[in-house]
């Protein structure tokens, strides 16, 4: 079982301000790497809102490298592997945005999101936020770190393997019923899930 697990935070709304990278990388179910990447972002501005989230401030990259520096060092995770993140979506838009803003061709590579997976596999949970699910499934995690919110993510991934008796994220995505995502240097394909509505019964109160 080999993927990638990545988390990027940001430094305000835009999704061309990545700031940070997390990426753990899983070969054979294992965790056999793991990296953390501080960015400038093109345009060094912090919203304090992103800010109180990750704690991570304009004077803390201003000597860091930009997104295209360290591309050639961490373009392999996303070209040798399936990609997963804790909502993907997010994720893998910071990752297109930051490739569009430097001119750099789109990688090749399916991705996963473990939000679905875990909606797949738990559907009856209030919430499907990183650190809940680290909390149910005994993951210890330093939320919005972006190497750990990566570790965690791996972690979930391994375990909705386990529980369902796959043995890669293409065979998990069959079992749970779901189709990966997919980024070319053409475009990209979201992850795709279809989830039937929670049924509530009705009784004589309101809750």
């Amino acid at each position: 079982m080999n993927f990638a697990a990545i988390d990027f935070e940001t430094a305000n709304g835009k999704r061309s301000s990545a700031c940070s990278i997390g990426i753990v990388e899983v070969k054979g179910g294992k965790v056999v790497n793991k990296k953390h990447l501080l960015i400038k972002p093109p345009i060094l501005y912090f919203h304090p809102i992103n800010v109180s989230i990750h704690g991570i401030r304009a004077d803390d990259v201003r000597d860091k490298p930009q997104f295209n520096e360290i591309w050639p060092e961490i373009r392999r995770y996303f070209e040798e592997n399936i990609v997963i993140a804790h909502n993907a979506s997010f994720d893998m838009s910071v990752l297109r945005n930051m490739l569009d803003t430097y001119g750099l061709q789109y990688p090749e590579t399916f991705y996963s999101c473990t939000i679905v997976m875990a909606k797949k596999l738990w559907p009856n949970f209030d919430s499907y936020r990183l650190n809940v699910l680290a909390d149910y499934l005994g993951i210890s995690l330093k939320h919005h770190n972006a190497q750990e919110d990566a570790m965690a993510c791996a972690q979930i991934a391994l375990e909705a393997c386990r529980s369902t008796g796959v043995s890669c994220l293409h065979e998990l995505a069959n079992s749970l019923e779901y189709s990966n995502g997919r980024l070319y240097p053409a475009g990209y394909e979201p992850v795709r899930a279809y989830f039937k509505k929670k049924m509530t019964q009705r009784t004589g109160s309101r809750r």
